[in-house]
């Protein structure tokens, strides 16, 4: 059986658990959830896909400012309207038609700026942290059309999270590590659509619903003998712990460095008794920690890279799979612009023969990145 976004799998968590300390400024859980009878195989890299269901008190809250009836079964729909709300539709983040729509219907000059402009970065800063209720509040007294109203959203999404486990260690079980979202913006508090119906409504026992997403690119090598450098702060760990766990069973005999990245090292920490142990029985043989505010100065992986710069670029020539994990918008950069700097330090050379040695790393698939 093929699962997908249209036929999911509908499969139980088995265990969670907080991941992070009492002190931490995140939310970082550990979810156990087993693969039943549904054939599901997976490999280190892959992701698995969670289809969620809405917060509940924002559906009442927009029911309520649309003046409607939850019960109601909207024109074309075969679902009453919370229904509707709930399960089908993304109500967290507001598409650009809602966006537009509301700029056409009311007057608000911070908004129509923002929509006029030829710099996408200011709506992109007008909309940030801001839900639909925000966007139809921003008059109370427009009105809109309940019908209508639908045609502004788009389809309710899943997302996607990266596997935390190897299939080998755990058969007919996957594991996934999520940072929790939660914020607080002129008096309201909002919620991450999955990460908070995980955490906030899935206990031992409850079943949601699941698919697959493989991925062709991130993967370890099938050379066993191949070293590899994992590059994965916060909840970009994940994929490497599933990496470890399989290198582990395989019994590879290519090297393992690891660099994690955390805010302190007693709050943030994730998986510290697993890596320790594995540095401990040899899967790791290298690990560098970074732990950005447990000293006054603040210590990235990227400068965890600097310092062992030598023996980095070493293990590249030695034809080492460098992978980087985690957000896209700084901390990939981050690394890349350190692997720039490493290169041009140990070759000493210019930036185009730089950016030629990575491009050539692309090209034989040992910079391979898995970034959001």
């Amino acid at each position: 059986m093929i699962w997908n976004r249209k036929k999911p799998y509908l499969a139980e968590i088995t265990f969670s658990q907080l991941l992070s300390g009492k002190y931490s400024n995140k939310e970082i859980m550990h979810y156990e959830i087993s693969l039943g009878d549904s054939g599901i195989y997976y490999e280190p890299g892959d992701s698995l896909a969670v289809i969620p269901t809405n917060d509940h008190d924002l559906v009442s809250a927009i029911i309520d400012r649309l003046d409607a009836n939850s019960s109601i079964i909207p024109d074309g729909q075969n679902s009453s309207l919370l229904e509707l709300l709930v399960s089908h539709y993304e109500i967290l983040t507001p598409t650009n038609r809602l966006i537009f729509f509301i700029n056409e219907n009311i007057k608000h000059n911070d908004l129509n700026k923002a929509v006029k402009s030829d710099n996408k970065n200011l709506l992109n800063e007008f909309k940030y942290g801001k839900d639909v209720l925000d966007f139809i509040n921003l008059d109370k007294n427009l009105k809109i059309d309940l019908n209508l109203f639908l045609t502004l959203l788009k389809p309710l999404q899943h997302r996607a999270y990266s596997i935390t486990s190897s299939y080998n260690a755990y058969p007919k079980k996957v594991h996934l590590t999520v940072s929790t979202q939660r914020w607080k913006n002129n008096l309201r508090d909002y919620h991450g659509v999955c990460s908070t119906f995980l955490a906030d409504k899935c206990f031992k026992g409850t079943k949601i619903k699941i698919f697959l997403i493989p991925n062709r690119i991130f993967k370890l090598p099938k050379n066993q003998e191949k070293a590899v450098i994992m590059i994965g702060p916060g909840t970009g760990l994940a994929p490497f712990i599933s990496f470890l766990q399989e290198r582990k069973f395989l019994r590879s005999s290519g090297k393992n460095w690891l660099f994690f990245g955390a805010q302190t090292r007693m709050n943030d920490f994730i998986y510290k008794n697993e890596i320790l142990n594995f540095k401990k029985n040899k899967v790791l043989q290298k690990l560098d920690l970074a732990f950005s505010r447990d000293q006054s100065k603040k210590i990235y992986v990227q400068d965890k890279m600097y310092e062992s710069r030598a023996e980095i670029f070493q293990w590249l020539e030695d034809g080492a799979i460098l992978y980087v994990c985690g957000d896209a918008l700084k901390m990939a950069k981050d690394v890349d612009n350190m692997l720039k700097r490493i290169i041009k330090d140990q070759l000493d050379c210019n930036e185009i023969k730089s950016l030629e040695y990575i491009k050539n790393l692309k090209k034989e698939k040992r910079y391979i990145l898995d970034v959001y």
